[in-house]
């Protein structure tokens, strides 16, 4: 059941109508998004019951990703509509680490109202129905696959997300809006995030930047704790301003400004780390901080060329890899020792031969493994470099052993989020995309704004599942985010020919023909790792008639 099915009920003093997403109070009328009205009904259907925020997210988002933060404004927004007041709760409890209760009576129209705290369920109906399409979707997929080794994983990381203390990483901000500025506030923030992932005892959530208030109130009641700050570089010098606030009171913990000169960047870096730590009464010495941050280099130079690689790789295009290639390979000329840099160049290599940018994709391939190689004989402690050499496994066919490397990297940083993402995509190409949904969400929740590569991986999974409508609406929205995506457009464009829009596919085959002219299917799935023939001929059949 949803908003345009569910009959009129009774939530405390208000008259919920969810077929016009409004409520209203006597001649009070408040208009709601519809998943806000979604959310009340979801809450009405289990009344005086604690719902978990995994079970809402499920419920009312089905079929699309998103960050624990939508559900977190959501409830803010129907707190805000209900008149709940801060501190005084009529309508809609916080149970910490648990979930939501929705505590005033409910009925429907005519009925008496229940009170709070009754076992009786005058809405019971209704909620059952709400939880039918969630439970119906996802049933056969974890009758299958729940006592899987990566599906335990994906719980057990999930509920340890739940229960860690969570650091929340916003983007660091340049103060001047140049390109050498942004770089540094990238790698602030980059740094930070890889160091305390480190550490087992908190969980670390990237979000861009913004302010510390609205982050402040986005994550109310989560027991979280917020870090965020300004970077700027100017005549030689470099100047820091770092703040960390309680996210459940927005109170400030703690607050500094560093001037530093330019050459002193790296040690700051490390020294950053160290006083979050010690702000959040983590204690860790300077000889397990060293050990655990394993820095990128010590060469400055070699660490900017660094930066403007990964800015160049992430653009995920033929001009951006070959652009980020040459500022690898200058890292590395610069620190023959730094793993990561390696692990770049492997990187490079293997989008070289995965997208066709090459006439000779033998050799791309050999050249990303021996490079990968490389950098774990460097460093085979960085889950960086750990990541690079299971994505070149798995575009080697070597499945087991891409996993291997991922489970190795989550051991080092539970918080690594696209470790989770590469592990769920794995999944998909081996023919197990019930079991990529799972270790999807948990990225997600890692890193709610995590770009397009994540919506692909699970409208990916859902094109092989057979969920049509749940595939759509991803791939829309990697095609959205990444419009330079020639893989979402393709799973885009099969899968509308498989829901019979054919106008639309071809359509999307045009897109694909203005990006890539000499794009050809048959061509590019040779070198797709999807090692499950039932899926490739899948894929194959979905395409046929394209002209692709």
């Amino acid at each position: 059941m949803n908003a345009n099915t569910a009959q009129r009920l009774r939530v405390g003093e208000w008259l919920v109508d969810p077929a016009t997403n409004q409520i209203a109070r006597g001649a009070e009328r408040v208009h709601l998004e519809p998943k806000v009205v979604d959310l009340l009904l979801a809450l009405a259907g289990r009344a005086d019951q604690v719902v978990s925020r995994e079970e809402l997210l499920a419920q009312v988002w089905s079929g699309v990703i998103v960050g624990d933060d939508v559900l977190t404004q959501g409830v803010i927004k129907l707190r805000k509509a209900l008149g709940d007041a801060s501190g005084e709760s009529r309508y809609i409890q916080t149970i910490p680490k648990r979930g939501y209760r929705l505590i005033a009576a409910v009925s429907r129209p005519g009925e008496k109202p229940a009170a709070p705290g009754s076992r009786r369920r005058y809405y019971w109906i209704a909620g059952a129905c709400v939880l039918a399409a969630a439970v119906l979707l996802g049933l056969w997929r974890h009758v299958v696959e729940e006592n899987s080794p990566l599906a335990m994983m994906s719980a057990d990381a999930a509920a340890r997300i739940d229960a860690s203390p969570k650091i929340i990483v916003y983007s660091f901000k340049e103060i001047a809006g140049d390109s050498r500025q942004s770089l540094l506030a990238r790698g602030f923030t980059s740094r930070l995030i890889t160091d305390l992932g480190r550490f087992p005892d908190v969980r670390v959530i990237t979000l861009p930047a913004q302010s510390v208030q609205a982050a402040a109130q986005g994550q109310s009641g989560r027991g979280s704790y917020i870090v965020a700050g300004d970077v700027q570089s100017s005549a030689g010098k470099i100047r820091l301003y770092v703040r960390l606030v309680d996210a459940a009171s927005g109170e400030a913990l703690w607050s500094e400004q560093y001037d530093r000169p330019y050459s002193d960047l790296l040690p700051l870096q490390d020294e950053l780390t160290q006083r979050v730590l010690e702000k959040l009464r983590i204690k860790v010495s300077d000889a397990e901080l060293r050990r655990r941050a394993r820095p990128y280099t010590r060469n400055l130079q070699a660490y900017e060329y660094f930066l403007r690689a990964q800015a160049a790789l992430n653009v995920r295009s033929k001009s951006g890899n070959e652009a980020a290639r040459s500022f690898y390979l200058k890292a590395v000329e610069l620190d023959p020792s730094f793993a990561r840099a390696h692990a770049g160049l492997a990187l490079t290599y293997a989008a070289e031969r995965r997208n066709n940018w090459t006439p000779d994709a033998k050799a791309a391939l050999a050249r990303a493994t021996e490079l990968a190689r490389t950098a774990l004989q460097l460093d085979p402690n960085a889950p960086e470099v750990l990541f690079a050499w299971a994505f070149v496994n798995m575009e080697r066919g070597a499945l087991s052993e891409a996993i291997g490397g991922l489970r190795t990297a989550l051991r080092l940083n539970p918080s690594y989020a696209d470790a989770y993402a590469l592990m769920a995509g794995i999944q998909t190409y081996d023919g197990h995309p019930a079991e990529t949904i799972p270790l999807i969400r948990v990225a997600m929740r890692l890193a709610p704004d995590s770009g397009y590569l994540y919506s692909l991986i699970l409208g990916r999974a859902y094109f092989f599942l057979g969920n049509t409508d749940s595939a759509l609406l991803n791939l829309r929205q990697a095609v959205e985010r990444n419009y330079e995506s020639v893989e979402s457009h393709l799973y885009l464009a099969a899968t509308l020919a498989r829901a019979g829009q054919r106008d639309a596919a071809a359509w999307e085959t045009q897109e694909i023909r203005s990006l890539e002219p000499a794009f050809g299917a048959r061509e590019w799935l040779k070198n797709y790792p999807m090692v499950d023939a039932g899926q490739r001929k899948l894929l194959v059949d979905a395409l046929a008639g394209l002209n692709l």
